[in-house]
């Protein structure tokens, strides 16, 4: 009888909704708190034994949802917030590279261009990569491939294309 009335309830809203031209943005999120809550009331001893019966995809599915709604987040909370008088404070003060980006990349259609980021590349002076010429070759795809390089986003992403090229790393003399 509840689940009935969860899809009752849930058929309203959506009729109520579907003035807004985002109705299925607000749906979508409605929708992921009730499997979200019905989720944690489940037994969690019962998942975990799911989970590591040959599933654990489920669990990787979870973490890229949880990627990439902090990615959204992230950007929502930017505009909400604003460009504010000053974008180069905004840049050194988001808690994320994400919310960085979005910073960045509102930066860039303003025509305003944002300063040196405070990330550094990765510090080669402690590992070296085994064949500088695939890690070179994975730099400078991250390059192309991000806004904002470096970043932690870009630097990460060009490390595991590195590892997928067959690349390694060794500690430099």
């Amino acid at each position: 009888m509840k689940i009935e009335q969860l899809i009752r309830e849930h058929l309203i809203k959506l009729s109520e909704q579907k003035e807004s031209p985002n109705y299925m943005f607000f749906s979508n999120l409605e929708q992921m708190i009730r499997q979200c809550n019905m989720l944690l009331e489940m037994d969690q001893e019962r998942i975990d034994s799911i989970l590591l019966n040959g599933h654990d995809w489920a669990a990787d599915h979870v973490t890229v949802a949880k990627e990439n709604m902090d990615q959204v987040f992230d950007f929502i909370m930017n505009e909400i917030k604003g460009a504010s008088s000053n974008d180069e404070e905004s840049l050194n003060e988001a808690k994320s590279s994400a919310q960085q980006a979005a910073i960045a990349v509102n930066m860039k259609k303003q025509g305003k261009k944002p300063k040196e980021e405070s990330y550094q590349e990765i510090d080669e002076s402690k590992n070296c990569p085994t064949d500088p010429a695939k890690w070179a070759a994975s730099k400078a795809a991250a390059k192309r491939k991000f806004d904002v390089y470096p970043s932690a986003y870009a630097n990460g992403w060009a490390a595991k294309n590195y590892k997928a090229k067959g690349g390694g790393w060794k500690k430099c003399k």
